[in-house]
């Protein structure tokens, strides 16, 4: 007797795996009682063994290529912790996948800086980039289930993880993984992605990072390249920007990166209805695929606090050195809260060259 390999059991609770018992798909409650919980294999959801080595938040090369393997880098509960010992649970076996998969196109790709990636995602890269943005961005939030939520460990506030709305979690984790399930990723399902380059007198590699989990969006640079993408938008951000952004200043600084990545968290707070994915495991192709359904799109009226709020979380530790109308510290931050601060544009709307 033979078997159809493209067969899946779908179990009671709606966690899918193939004939040979590997996991396809995560239920929404497996997905936070296994992995966010009690510390599985985030790519195939075995439970802590001998067998694991652990998966870094931020890859090994990439780490080695900024140079920040024991440079610290600062949690939501203001602890310390060293990039290179910033890990996450995972098997031996995933983590090599994880490698094959991701890692050694990713890294040949941005170790060649922006025309190395541009040209990656011109020979067809964008959905490998896209999964892989998810990955960093699901990494960096799982471990948030191992941070407390305060250092004093005599005050028992539980884990930072533990107050998350897990929902959009759970999306980007079936999305960061679909390759190891051989789960195709509909086009529609891609997410908004800018790249920029950043032209910079200083030398040494840089490397910067930071996301937003109820914006669903992140900022990853790495020496002149810079990399933003709203995870779940399916490109309403980015056509909602268009006209915006059209012309930006030549040469960015650090903080005017920052404003776009700002620009973008805000569009998709503004959205009104969000895409809704599902995974389909019985549809004409034969193998499983996340899909969206797609709404109307429409935006609530323009809010400029969210923007501003946005704006200051965007500029993080850079807000100790920004100047609003001769103003810093508290009194500029209250500028900037207002929403109508921009450091990309001047009042007619034309760019500001550094």
């Amino acid at each position: 007797m033979t078997f159809n390999r493209n067969l899946y059991i779908v179990a009671s609770d709606g966690s899918a795996y193939n004939l040979d018992g590997k996991s396809i798909f995560f239920s929404f409650n497996r997905f936070k009682r296994d992995i966010c919980e009690n510390g599985h294999c985030f790519v195939c959801g075995a439970p802590p063994s001998s067998d694991f080595n652990n998966e870094h938040v931020f890859p090994d090369w990439l780490q080695r290529l900024c140079l920040i393997q024991n440079k610290t880098l600062t949690l939501p509960n203001e602890g310390k912790i060293k990039y290179g010992t910033y890990k996450i649970p995972c098997c031996s076996a995933c983590n090599t996948q994880l490698s094959e998969i991701y890692e050694k196109p990713i890294s040949r790709a941005i170790r060649n800086g922006f025309g190395g990636l541009y040209d990656f995602l011109q020979d067809g890269g964008l959905e490998l980039l896209f999964g892989w943005l998810n990955l960093i961005f699901v990494k960096v939030h799982l471990k948030d289930f191992k941070n407390r939520v305060v250092l004093d460990r005599r005050l028992d506030e539980g884990f930072i993880g533990e107050k998350y709305d897990l929902n959009k979690l759970h999306h980007f984790h079936a999305v960061a993984r679909a390759p190891t399930a051989n789960v195709k990723v509909n086009d529609a399902v891609l997410g908004s992605i800018s790249i920029y380059k950043i032209e910079s007198s200083n030398k040494s590699p840089v490397f910067d990072y930071c996301d937003h989990l109820d914006g669903r969006t992140l900022l990853l640079r790495i020496n002149d390249l810079a990399i933003i993408c709203v995870l779940d938008d399916c490109g309403a951000t980015a056509e909602m920007l268009s006209k915006q952004l059209e012309v930006i200043p030549s040469l960015l600084s650090e903080i005017q990166l920052r404003e776009i990545y700002a620009r973008y968290l805000s569009a998709n707070l503004h959205l009104i209805s969000q895409p809704m994915f599902r995974t389909e495991f019985f549809n004409s192709t034969g193998f499983p695929e996340i899909n969206v359904a797609l709404p109307d799109l429409k935006f609530h009226d323009y809010v400029p606090t969210v923007f501003g709020e946005m704006l200051l979380h965007a500029l993080g530790h850079y807000i100790d050195v920004v100047t609003v109308n001769d103003l810093k510290g508290q009194k500029a931050s209250e500028l900037l809260s207002s929403g109508n601060v921009s450091f990309l544009f001047d009042e007619l709307g034309n760019p500001r060259e550094r």
